[in-house]
């Protein structure tokens, strides 16, 4: 745990022991270097849960419900940058009677998976206090706010894997993420998005959770029913806490070719494996580059290899390389449609187009990933089991 939240689970232990915060606005408090503001203090943990639905000083409860657009929060992430942790997002920006800009961001950690702690803090984006928190001090002008309720956690990964598989290949009892799935149902149905909550991802839930992401002014790649962590944020506000999440991170390039932050480290530890350098021939987000790709690299996380120096034995370590850190890979023999070459998906890429998600459904039934959906031509001895790159 960071020092952010090391600071933030020792100030909530010790107020849980008293009242949390007296109503009414704090200056310093120095049990963990921010200010804190407006938090109901209650002895009842039921009685806590039923003031912080209804209680006016927590408005980020419902701050998904602002319909802001994705970019305006994807700019306030980019500028807050280091002064986040990955287990935060930010998830409304707003404006106080001083005309200064915040951004609220929400944030939490868990004692167990049905013991978790949220909080929001509210970080100025005025460019001073912007250039202050990224030097390496902290801003002065921030605030704090700890909500007094026991939340469960969602395993973020565990639904993204249920979420790139079940919708193309249908309810699969080996994936560990039913219970997290459910709770991401039952988060639907709170906001008014009907979905039958039953643990299993499919069809139903995809399009149900599209729809939450369009509400929040996503759309495109960002808006086809995966959950991404300040979506799925957003919809646990007041309802659970986000663990185990899945960061594609900024766009950049490995071997010159487009992919993202996550899909290049990816890349380098198959690379390390594997012991020869890999050359891309296609990255990610070419959308409408490579007709023959059927749409699998319009979004993240997709590459093709290039293989025309390597032996036929190498082709397969290469393969089990990528597989062993998280990628389905495929060696792709010659045909009228492209050279020979190997293909991978990064498992779990929240930026991943459809037809790259059925790609991983297909992995993970042992096919082979192509319109025929035949087996996967792989030797057992280049096989190794499914995964992905945080489990990696």
């Amino acid at each position: 745990m960071n020092k952010l939240l090391t600071a933030l689970a020792i100030a909530i232990t010790v107020s849980l022991s008293g009242p949390l915060y007296a109503s009414g606005d704090h200056d310093s408090d120095h049990s963990h270097g921010l200010m804190a503001s407006n938090a109901a203090a209650t002895q009842d943990a039921g009685a806590q849960s039923a003031a912080a639905d209804n209680d006016a000083d927590h408005p980020w409860l419902t701050a998904g419900g602002a319909q802001l657009a994705a970019d305006d929060l994807a700019a306030a992430t980019e500028a807050l940058g280091a002064q986040l942790t990955d287990e935060e997002s930010v998830i409304d920006v707003r404006r106080d009677a001083d005309d200064k800009t915040w951004a609220v961001v929400l944030g939490g950690f868990c004692k167990s998976e049905t013991d978790c702690t949220q909080y929001t803090r509210e970080l100025s984006l005025d460019q001073q206090d912007l250039q202050a928190g990224l030097s390496g001090a902290q801003p002065a002008d921030m605030k704090l706010n700890i909500v007094p309720m026991t939340l469960p956690s969602v395993h973020m990964a565990n639904v993204v894997i249920q979420a790139q598989v079940e919708p193309f290949r249908g309810n699969q009892s080996g994936l560990a993420g039913n219970d997290d799935v459910k709770r991401v149902q039952q988060g639907l149905n709170a906001v008014g998005i009907s979905t039958t909550v039953d643990g299993w991802y499919g069809n139903g839930t995809t399009s149900a959770y599209a729809t939450w992401q369009r509400r929040l002014g996503y759309s495109g790649l960002d808006a086809t029913g995966i959950p991404g962590p300040s979506s799925l944020t957003s919809l646990g506000s007041g309802r659970f806490v986000v663990t185990n999440k899945i960061l594609v991170g900024s766009r950049t390039t490995f071997a010159g070719k487009r992919v993202n932050t996550r899909t290049s480290a990816m890349l380098t530890a198959a690379q390390r494996l594997f012991g020869r350098s890999i050359s891309l021939t296609q990255g990610s987000y070419n959308a409408g580059g490579v007709g023959a790709s059927a749409g699998t690299h319009d979004g993240g996380g997709a590459v093709d290899i290039n293989i025309s120096s390597l032996s036929q034995t190498q082709v397969w370590q290469l393969v089990k390389a990528l597989r062993t850190v998280g990628f389905a890979a495929w060696y792709r023999p010659t045909s009228a449609s492209w050279n020979r070459h190997v293909h991978a998906i990064a498992i779990g890429d929240t930026d991943m187009s459809l037809s790259a998600r059925n790609q991983v459904a297909d992995y993970y039934v042992g096919k082979d990933g192509l319109a025929g959906h035949r087996p996967d031509n792989t030797p057992a001895a280049y096989r190794v089991p499914f995964t992905w790159w945080e489990k990696y």
